[in-house]
């Protein structure tokens, strides 16, 4: 019992500051494995929101509820929560020629790729623009015209 007992404490004696050195070496990267798992997951969210926002766009365009542009693009910027807000996000219409019942009309929203800590952003300096188009057949008489408006 002495014996294992002086090996270990003769063990310990020697090795005394490793494990802080180890976790020195390891934390930093454990911190940017964790912030990278926020920005992905982050970025993620908000490109899920902006496919949203186009769908939403797309088919309160088809119906013409609520009528007109800026009403439609209140209603679209209010329905997407995490980039709904952003000035930076764009809304555009675009139909074949002036818009009439059957013809179809595209809804696009484009929003700025933004990240929660700015640690990674050198990731991410070709990619800055998360966008979805959404095509849509119209279904009542339009009262909007084709433009293209940032969100509030």
């Amino acid at each position: 019992m002495r014996v294992v007992q002086r090996g270990s404490r003769w063990r310990g004696s020697k090795d005394r500051g490793a494990n802080l050195i180890e976790f020195a070496i390891v934390m930093p990267l454990l911190v940017l494995l964790i912030l990278g798992i926020v920005e992905f997951s982050w970025i993620l969210a908000t490109n899920l929101d902006v496919n949203q926002g186009a769908r939403e766009g797309a088919r309160l365009t088809a119906v013409d509820t609520p009528a007109g542009n800026g009403a439609l693009r209140t209603e679209i910027c209010e329905r997407m929560d995490l980039v709904g807000n952003d000035v930076a996000t764009s809304i555009t219409w675009l139909s074949d020629g002036s818009p009439a019942v059957g013809e179809g009309v595209s809804v696009t929203v484009a929003s700025p790729v933004t990240t929660l800590t700015g640690l990674i952003d050198f990731f991410f300096t070709g990619f800055t623009t998360l966008q979805s188009t959404v095509e849509i057949r119209i279904e009542q008489p339009p009262t909007w015209t084709d433009q293209t408006l940032q969100c509030p």
